[in-house]
Order: structure tokens, then sequence, then C-alpha cells
């Protein structure tokens, strides 16, 4: 396997990133419908989600807010 940062192996369930993103689990379903999330991966019946997605919506939303003139 190549060299893959350990962030872009690294998967969670959706209450998990819900969590990390301070967000309940039905908003971040309305996210991932609305394409402002990816959609999570499907192994067998479970769904899980990167913490590399979590980590880049994070991102987006920090910058976001910095273009808005929020705090840092």
């Amino acid at each position: 396997m190549e060299n893959l940062p350990t962030e872009s192996l690294q998967l969670l369930t959706l209450p998990q990133a819900a969590g990390l993103l301070a967000v309940c689990t039905r908003t971040l379903d309305r996210l991932i419908s609305r394409k402002e999330f990816p959609p999570p991966l499907k192994i067998g019946r479970a769904s899980r989600v990167s913490l590399a997605d979590v980590n880049a919506c994070l991102d987006r939303l920090n910058d976001r807010r910095n273009q808005l003139g929020g705090t840092s």
C-alpha cells in the first residue's frame, strides 16, 4: 500500500463524526443530503466517514468564518 496519511485511513461512525462536528446525527444526514458533506462509505450494511472528510469540513467552515470576519 502507498504511504497514505493515517488520517485518510481512519473511519468513523456517523454518530462519531457528528460528535466531532458538534452537531446531531440528523444534522449530519441533512448535510450529506445537501451535498455539503461527502456521502458515507458503505461497508456491508454499515456507514462510515473518514476522519479526513470531517477535518476538511471543519476547515471549510473555519475558512468561511474567517471570510465573514469571525474570530479564529
